[in-house]
């Protein structure tokens, strides 16, 4: 486990680091920024539109995820019980997060095909 955790901490900590940083620096792209300090956050503390953005996410994630939790907690008790067609009813539930990943590996398939594909 110890490789994929390091690959997972590169991956993770890295973008996270280096995002952190350039929010202290006036960084554009094409030329390393210089320190700035707190001038960027404080720009966006006085931003009407930044302060709007950051109310809109914050309620859309507490609103989505009081609803995605409360809906899964009744799906989940309302298939525990016993009921007719109990794993039909099951393996609807469960299509719409087996139907992308098999889609995905389809696409992968065509992609990667040694005749027909975009890739050879």
């Amino acid at each position: 486990m110890l490789p994929a955790a390091i690959l997972l901490l590169l991956f993770l900590t890295y973008p996270l680091g280096l995002g952190t940083w350039l929010g202290f620096t006036d960084a554009k792209v094409g030329r390393p920024g210089e320190w700035v300090g707190l001038d960027n956050f404080q720009f966006l503390a006085g931003d009407s539109v930044a302060r709007l953005s950051l109310f809109n996410t914050l309620f859309y994630t507490v609103v989505a995820s009081v609803l995605k939790f409360t809906l899964g907690l009744w799906l989940a008790l309302l298939l525990n019980r016993s009921l007719p067609f109990k794993s039909f009813l099951r393996a609807i539930v469960l299509l719409p997060f087996i139907v992308p990943t098999a889609l995905s590996a389809i696409a992968f398939w065509w992609i990667y095909d040694s005749q027909f594909s975009v890739a050879s």
